[in-house]
């Protein structure tokens, strides 16, 4: 990170850093494979701003659809050339927790974090990466970070009932920690 980055509040920092801590290493196998060049090489230079923006325009559209496994491959793309964009960590996440990779995934929003994403979804999702790995303690800060920086922001009336009401269930104890 650059001194001109978005740098990210001292409490996602610190909640990106324990999550970070309790991910798995077993899973770096997943992202070196994800990472992996193609058999056969790849294209000739870089991508332009207009390419990359249709790549991630496409892969959205493949979520919209459901289709996590082949946007996946092209949110993988887009976050090798442009890890510092948010929105292509963010994505990138979101395909690999959607296939059931909450580790790796995880990564990927602690990274969209620290690039200066939107902080409630991404807090949200991390949050649920968490919990998905046991990880009851991450996964309540998480989810009480992402309900604390959604507050007063337009539209996130539902992801703040969600968080509340799994926050609420790990109180409750419905989920095992680690």
């Amino acid at each position: 990170m650059s001194a001109n980055d978005p740098q990210p509040q001292p409490e996602i920092l610190f909640l990106v850093q324990a999550c970070n801590e309790q991910l798995s290493s077993a899973r770096v196998d997943e992202l070196a494979r994800a990472f992996a060049p193609p058999a056969g090489g790849s294209h000739v230079g870089e991508p332009t701003t207009e390419q990359l923006e249709a790549v991630y325009e496409t892969a959205c559209r493949l979520c919209d659809e459901d289709n996590y496994r082949f946007a996946s491959a092209l949110a993988l793309h887009l976050a090798t050339y442009k890890p510092g964009e948010p929105r292509f960590t963010f994505l990138a996440g979101t395909c690999l927790q959607r296939q059931g990779m909450p580790s790796s995934a995880a990564q990927f929003f602690c990274s969209a974090l620290l690039c200066g994403g939107d902080h409630c979804a991404s807090l949200f999702r991390l949050g649920e990466c968490m919990l998905a790995l046991g990880d009851t303690v991450n996964a309540e800060r998480a989810f009480d970070a992402a309900m604390d920086v959604s507050r007063g922001v337009e539209g996130t009336g539902e992801l703040q009932h969600e968080a509340q009401r799994l926050m609420d269930a790990i109180k409750a104890g419905s989920f095992s920690s680690k």
